[in-house]
Parts: structure tokens; C-alpha cells; sequence
């Protein structure tokens, strides 16, 4: 007899004890507690056909699974969670096929085999590649107000981050060596980027004025202002509105600025400011919003619980 994959009905239920069966048996009967369903079983009688129909096999359409591909520079391997019913974590390692195997995950690349989440291994390392962890997401309390973001503050048991923050309005930034350790969090200024040195909105920006003289790298003025300090950055406004950089401020008193060195020769009756380094400056950056990435090379464990900033209204 040929026998084929199908349902069988159970006729009649045999009672085991300890795992062996009796010969106490009843009827199986929909009413009963014990009741059960037909069930799969190869072992199914394949019927006759009726006489004058007759079947022709046909081969099923076969769709090969697709493995990754790499079609550009910004590609990313995603994964998705059942728990939360979604895509939760972008990959940077891009493998050449995926397999799932005895709750083991594996990943081809170059004909080679790797097995992921062995804890044997370093971390952040594929395919002998080292790769920062990363975390991004977006700050916008009071999502109405202009805000000044001044602070960012790690709870976590590392402060090896490297911090990259951005609004509608500024950009900035923080290096993990600025974060001090205070009551068990790891805390930072907001640092403005260096490219950002001349914004003449800020007060880190302040006029000396026009140029009455000026002998080598010493150039007079009828005041300096006191705010203008050692290391500051002294530039000379052009005729066109845009500004060029003579040098970095060494020395000062009432009515004479010194540079280290000049990159342009000014000259006289042109109208001169200074400004301060970007990243010393720390009141932060202004925006309605601050879209907020840490990132960490390390190989060991890391642990974040959360991540705070010290938010401000604006006031124009």
C-alpha cells in the first residue's frame, strides 16, 4: 500500500502510566476531556482516483532565497525583534549569507564561517574588523521652544564616548576626555565644533576696531577691550562682508594686540575682532531639538542606562 502525508483521526485514547502504555483504553469522543484531533501523519492510505481522472505532476515554482547583496557605500545589516515587532538595531558588518542553527547564529563572509555572540570573542570585532557601538536618538522636551543644550551627562560604567550632537540651528560635539566623573555619572559641556569659530551672533565674538598701526605681528588700537584674551583668534573684516584670519593672539595690553604669527598683513583703518576658541566656549547649542549619537570603540562590555542633558529655554 502507498501511503502518503496527511490528517488520521484518533479513534481510540490508551491510558499510560509512568511513561508506559496499559490496556485500559476508551473511545475518543469530542465530549471527553482528553479529547484529540486528527494529527499529521505519513502514514496516511493514498485513496484511488476515480475512474477517467488522471493527474500530471508538475515541478512547484522554486524562489530562491535572496542573500545580501552590496549595492552602495551606505549599506547596513538590520535585525528585527520579535518582542517589540520591528526593526530595533542597524549592523555595520555585511555578511555574504545567514543561517540560524541548534539557537546559534551564523554568518558567511569570504567562504569563511563565523559564529556571532560568542562571548569568547572581542567585541565589536566581524570578520576581523573592529566597529563602534552606537546610539542615536533625538532630545526634544518641549518640542514648541527654542533651547539651549548645555551639558550632556552618561549614566553608565564607561565614559569612553565620543559624543556627535546636532539642531535645527548648531552643531557640536564632545570628546570622551572631557567627561569627568561626578556622583557616579560621567558629565561634559557641550563643545561647539571648531569650524564654527566665527559666528558674530555669539559673544564669543568682540570687536577691537580699526587698526591705527601696526609693527611686525603688534598691532595698535585706540582700546582693547578686556573681554579679548591670550589664544583668541584675531581676524580682519573685508570690504565683500567676509573675514580673514591673522593669527593667534600671544599678547596683549591696553591699546596693542600681539600675534604668534600673521597669515594676512592688515592694514591700517581696517576693521579688526577677535574670537574664541569654539571648543573652549561652553554655553552649549541652540536649537528645537538635538539629535544625539554616542559612540564607543571598546572591545570589553559596556553597560548605558541613560542619558541626560541640562536643557534651558532661549530667550532672544
Amino acid at each position: 500500500m502507498k501511503y502518503r502525508s496527511g490528517y488520521k483521526n484518533v479513534k481510540t485514547l490508551r491510558k499510560y502510566v509512568n511513561g508506559k502504555p496499559t490496556n485500559v483504553t476508551k473511545p475518543n469522543t469530542s465530549s471527553d476531556p482528553d479529547y484529540i484531533e486528527k494529527y499529521l501523519s505519513d502514514e496516511c492510505p493514498v485513496n484511488n482516483l476515480p475512474s477517467g481522472i488522471t493527474v500530471t505532476p508538475t515541478a512547484p515554482a522554486f524562489q530562491p532565497y535572496r542573500n545580501p547583496t552590496v549595492t552602495g557605500s551606505n549599506n547596513y545589516t538590520v535585525s528585527y525583534s520579535e518582542y517589540v515587532n520591528g526593526w530595533t538595531s542597524f549592523h555595520s558588518w555585511i555578511p555574504e549569507s545567514m543561517v540560524n542553527m541548534n539557537g546559534d547564529f551564523y554568518t558567511f563572509k569570504s567562504g569563511q564561517l563565523y559564529k556571532h555572540h560568542n562571548n569568547e570573542s572581542d567585541r565589536n570585532e566581524f570578520y576581523g574588523t573592529t566597529y563602534p557601538s552606537e546610539l542615536e536618538f533625538v532630545s526634544n522636551d518641549a518640542p514648541g521652544d527654542v533651547k539651549m543644550f548645555k551639558t550632556l551627562e552618561i549614566e553608565g560604567d564607561s565614559k569612553d564616548w565620543d559624543v556627535t550632537i546636532s539642531t535645527n540651528l548648531d552643531e557640536g560635539h564632545i570628546d570622551k576626555s572631557s567627561f569627568e566623573k561626578k556622583e557616579g555619572f560621567h558629565y561634559s559641556y557641550i563643545r561647539r565644533n571648531s569650524d564654527d569659530i566665527v559666528n558674530t551672533e555669539l559673544l564669543s565674538v568682540q570687536g577691537v576696531g580699526m587698526l591705527l598701526a601696526s609693527n611686525g605681528n603688534i598691532y595698535n588700537f585706540s582700546s582693547v577691550p578686556s573681554e579679548i584674551a591670550i589664544g583668541d583668534s584675531l581676524y580682519k573684516a573685508t570690504i565683500s562682508g567676509s573675514y580673514e584670519l591673522v593669527g593667534v593672539i600671544s599678547g596683549l595690553t591696553d591699546s596693542t594686540v600681539t600675534t604668534s604669527s600673521s597669515a594676512v598683513t592688515p592694514a591700517i583703518n581696517d576693521f579688526m575682532f577677535a574670537a574664541k576658541s569654539p571648543i573652549a566656549e561652553s554655553y552649549g547649542l541652540k536649537g528645537y531639538f538635538a539629535n544625539i549619537r554616542i559612540s564607543n570603540t571598546s572591545n570589553s562590555k559596556v553597560e548605558v542606562f541613560a542619558v541626560n542633558s541640562e536643557v534651558s529655554k532661549s530667550f532672544p
